[in-house]
């Protein structure tokens, strides 16, 4: 049944909490008591504090094509395959800075912003077409005020465990977790993880504009976070709350420069499969993005990372930030990614679906 998101639905928390780390050390995590991960999720959605539904903004999705050429497409998405592309605008001046995307349901996307909002989108099945309504909430701390100013605001990565959304913002480094199925939009942010400039165990301060771009949970207690940063290849980290790596791990991207997104499909008695969306930027060649997968386990990534697509202006491309991906099959999964205008009229709002046969 689609989750919809003006209505409560009783939901139960993963709640994390991590501590700084200095340069030398990676964060460490608290390993809490069901009690004391019950007591967080109160703190994102407390007793007294009444459902709020998203507000409605009308939306327009306009049917795209990646290219008139078919080998141009077959060239650039040599493992997958694409089923829809879709520009989305509005009328309302709220819309944009679209980074994050989750897929909560098979009809129902929630994306974040760049200036510290969620937005919903329902879909339609077949076509994957965005309706005409979406639904648009301002996220809130943890005293349940609305999150203002790029320092605080600045919303990157989105991961959804089946019961709690988890929210990754830059600048000040950290993830907040939000009841949002218990309170809509009045759920308050619970901090879960933070760090300062320094201390994500690179040995160096990371740009403040190059943090915890991506975000995924597997096993539904255990946080991905990948780092916008080209340290030996992208920064990952497992963060769950019995133990961490820090951000220890690497994922490779050969020809391009950072990771700016990633989910995990779930695989029963074996390693999951890990989506990884790519992005690079130079004046000569504009934007370039690429999406690969690599076995994960607990331990990390398990083996190499397979390249599934690789393109240019050659196809139609834009700041692509966000990517989720599903099981519809044994054999089949379904990736739907989407780009960030960072509210300029000179970029688009893209959300394209693909299939890939793994």
């Amino acid at each position: 049944m689609r989750l919809n998101p003006e209505l409560t639905i009783s939901l139960t928390a993963l709640a994390l909490m991590a501590g700084c780390a200095s340069q030398d050390s990676p964060p460490t995590v608290s390993n809490m008591s069901p009690d004391g991960l019950s007591e967080a999720l109160s703190a994102s959605c407390p007793e007294d504090v009444k459902f709020i539904p998203p507000e409605k903004i009308s939306v327009t999705a306009t049917a795209l094509d990646w290219s008139p050429s078919s080998e141009a497409i077959k060239k650039a998405f040599s493992e997958l395959l694409p089923k829809s592309l879709y520009e989305l605008t509005s009328s309302d001046a709220r819309f944009g800075g679209l980074s994050g995307i989750e897929r909560l349901d098979d009809e129902t996307l929630v994306t974040t912003a760049d200036d510290g909002s969620l937005l919903w989108f329902v879909l339609d099945p077949e076509t994957q077409a965005p309706s005409d309504t979406a639904f648009i909430a301002g996220l809130r701390d943890e005293n349940g005020d609305m999150l203002d100013g790029k320092l605080d605001a600045d919303s990157e990565g989105l991961a959804w465990n089946g019961e709690t959304l988890f929210v990754s913002l830059e600048r000040n480094h950290r993830v907040l977790a939000y009841d949002i199925g218990g309170c809509g939009s009045a759920a308050r942010g619970a901090p879960i993880l933070s760090f300062p400039a320094d201390g994500f165990g690179l040995g160096k301060a990371i740009h403040e504009n190059r943090g915890i771009e991506a975000l995924a949970v597997r096993n539904a207690t255990d946080l991905v976070a990948g780092l916008e940063t080209n340290s030996n290849g992208s920064p990952v980290g497992i963060f769950s709350s019995f133990d961490t790596t820090g951000f220890t791990l690497r994922l490779p991207s050969p020809e391009l420069t950072t990771l700016v997104g990633m989910d995990i499909v779930p695989v029963e008695n074996g390693p999951d499969r890990l989506y990884a969306l790519f992005r690079s930027y130079d004046p000569i060649r504009g934007n370039r993005i690429a999406i690969g997968t690599v076995e994960f386990d607990e331990n990390g990534p398990a083996g190499e990372m397979k390249q599934l697509a690789l393109w240019g202006n050659e196809i139609l491309v834009d700041n692509f930030e966000g990517i989720t991906a599903s099981a519809v099959s044994d054999s089949e999964d379904q990736l739907t990614i989407i780009s960030d205008n960072n509210f300029s009229s000179r970029q688009q709002t893209l959300i394209g679906t693909f299939s890939y046969e793994h």
